[in-house]
């Protein structure tokens, strides 16, 4: 009776020893995991911040290009007005000398 009351109380310590084991090692796991989590927190708005970051660049970037595209533009549009300006006078300059040619060649005719 004494032997099986030995063995039933070296059971018990080994059960005692196996159970702060294994809650030593939940601990342990349980700080890792709110480690993790921690960690994965911390890289969630890490992202978010570089997001919206380059969000904004990129929507900077864009108005730039716009305004820079919309300058070019007028740019352009002030460029082709001034040509036909300088093709409507020199259209007209040569239509005044063409009425003018017959004259010219009556005066020297006649």
């Amino acid at each position: 009776m004494e032997n099986q009351l030995e063995q039933l109380e070296d059971g018990v310590k080994r059960l005692v020893i196996q159970f702060n084991s294994l809650l030593a090692e939940k601990h342990k796991l349980t700080q890792q995991l709110a480690t993790v989590k921690e960690e994965l927190h911390k890289q969630s708005e890490d992202f978010q911040i570089e997001r919206e970051r380059i969000r904004s660049q990129h929507e900077q970037e864009k108005f730039h290009l716009q305004e820079s595209m919309q300058t070019t533009i007028d740019g352009l549009i002030a460029e082709k007005n001034r040509y036909i300006s300088v093709v409507k006078a020199s259209s007209d300059e040569l239509r005044r000398l063409l009425q003018r040619l017959p004259e010219l060649q009556e005066d020297l005719n006649g």
